[in-house]
């Protein structure tokens, strides 16, 4: 596989993906993204998976399917999650700190220069300075765009409003009293905004913690966000650590092995769908549940790089085993993981 092709696929589509990897037989180790039901990596799909397209468009969650008598792992999850932040006073600057701590990438929208650069320096990846309404109209929503509110006056926030109800999202919020978020709410639907955006606003924004700083504030933003993102029946998908690791490893000398939970019974450390990327020099990023069962994986991914085990490897890890692998699943669970050494596949113009 191409490394740098398949992260830059990801980047670039929004909205619902599905991956679909196929686990066993003479195709192992194939993979398809899917973005909206269409492929979008590789191009122009061959094989097993692209004779079956409409069954995999069509799965509703993260499963194993058969296809063709052939175990395939269909994983369904949103574009790269982000925040886009709409101000930047002190619970703002608090917001992008807290989101960068959680792998939440961020986009800053603020008039003023001066706290434009102190989104800046809390980590926004990208702070865009300049009229509300203009610098939104750059802002493209998606179903994996969480928008906060967090301006320094009322006609701000409804500027904001305005703009944001005509994207795409999966979050709204607005930091404000009930009277406030009220009179807002009543203005937009004034203004002819959709009533079913307008009611589906979060404000007062956040979990009620009964939060009174500015820290303690977007604690209960982020907590409310990250409720909403983990309730969906989706993986994680790739987070942003792990693309940038996959960047990084682009031309190296010894691919990295990507690990995935494809299956789990019982309770077990990680869901379905979580990730850990081996580096070459040995780091893993992502975790697929730590402790002695991450370690074992850890060797076999070694061997895998060290050549001494195949490319791609099906391994099940379960309480039930005998002897040493028993403490394995110490929590009583099992799981099946999906190894693959992601070598680079050379172009044909080579």
């Amino acid at each position: 596989m191409s490394i740098r092709e398949f992260a830059q696929a990801l980047r670039t589509t929004q909205g619902q993906h599905i991956l679909a990897s196929v686990l066993e037989g003479p195709e192992q180790g194939q993979r398809l993204l899917l973005c909206e039901g269409a492929p979008v990596w590789p191009p122009k799909p061959e094989g097993l998976l692209a004779r079956n397209l409409p069954a995999l468009a069509g799965c509703g969650a993260s499963s194993l399917l058969t296809l063709e008598g052939v175990r395939v792992f269909v994983e369904k999850f949103g574009g790269t999650p982000r925040l886009v932040l709409c101000g930047g006073g002190h619970v703002a600057e608090s917001v992008v700190r807290l989101a960068v701590m959680l792998g939440l990438p961020v986009t800053g929208l603020e008039e003023r220069p001066d706290y434009a650069d102190a989104l800046r320096r809390a980590g926004a990846e990208t702070v865009l300075c300049g009229p509300y309404a203009e610098t939104l109209a750059r802002v493209e929503g998606s179903a994996e765009t969480y928008f906060v509110v967090a301006t320094r006056a009322h006609a701000f926030d409804v500027e904001c409003l305005t703009e944001i109800c005509k994207k795409r999202s999966a979050y709204v919020g607005m930091l404000g009293s009930r009277s406030r978020a009220a009179l807002v709410r009543r203005q937009l639907t004034e203004a002819g905004a959709d009533p079913v955006r307008v009611e589906g606003l979060h404000a007062p924004i956040g979990l009620a913690i009964g939060g009174q700083t500015a820290p303690e504030i977007a604690l209960s933003i982020l907590a409310e966000i990250v409720q909403l993102k983990n309730s969906r029946q989706q993986t994680e998908g790739f987070p942003p650590a792990l693309l940038n690791a996959l960047d990084a490893c682009a031309g190296q000398e010894t691919p990295p092995v990507l690990v995935t939970i494809v299956s789990r019974h019982g309770s077990t450390p990680r869901e379905v769908g979580a990730k850990m990327l081996m580096l070459p020099d040995g780091k893993c990023v992502g975790s697929v549940g730590g402790g002695i069962m991450e370690y074992r994986i850890q060797q076999l991914a070694s061997k895998m790089q060290a050549g001494e085990a195949a490319p791609c490897q099906l391994a099940e890890y379960s309480a039930s085993a005998q002897e040493d692998d028993a403490a394995l699943a110490a929590c009583g669970g099992s799981m099946k993981v999906f190894l693959q050494l992601l070598k680079e596949e050379k172009s044909d113009e080579a």
